[in-house]
């Protein structure tokens, strides 16, 4: 089995390929993240990843399509968005941790919201925003 930050690398790739955007996330989750474990996932991440599986399996599969697809299909353009970029944060926070030598499973390390404020107030996302 690939690592963990290889498959969200992957996800990611596929969140850009041309096609439609419900596509990209159907494409993202099914290929790369579906077949996680919540214990493959680390703990700085794992309630965003247990969010996303829910709203990946919301909706029971009919005779034509799997529970991600129409799971997917039913949302709006705009939560289809925000998992799209939950995925894209879950990615950045492994990057973030490896690159710091931070242990990923520590619970030591303060939640973070969606978007941060800079020291000139501008909203940025948290992944972005360097702690003080």
């Amino acid at each position: 089995m690939r690592p963990v930050p290889d498959r969200f690398f992957a996800a990611v790739r596929a969140l850009t390929a041309d096609m439609p955007a419900k596509q990209r996330l159907i494409t993202a989750y099914v290929d790369h993240l579906e077949t996680l474990h919540p214990e493959d996932i680390p703990e700085s991440i794992r309630p965003r990843f247990e969010s996303l599986r829910k709203a990946m399996n919301s909706v029971p599969p009919t005779e034509r399509e799997t529970a991600v697809q129409v799971s997917v299909r039913k949302m709006s353009p705009a939560d289809a968005g925000r998992y799209t970029l939950s995925i894209l944060v879950m990615f950045a926070e492994l990057v973030r941790v490896r690159n710091t030598g931070e242990r990923l499973n520590s619970s030591d390390s303060p939640p973070t919201g969606a978007f941060a404020r800079s020291s000139n107030n501008i909203r940025v996302p948290s992944f972005l925003a360097r702690s003080s």
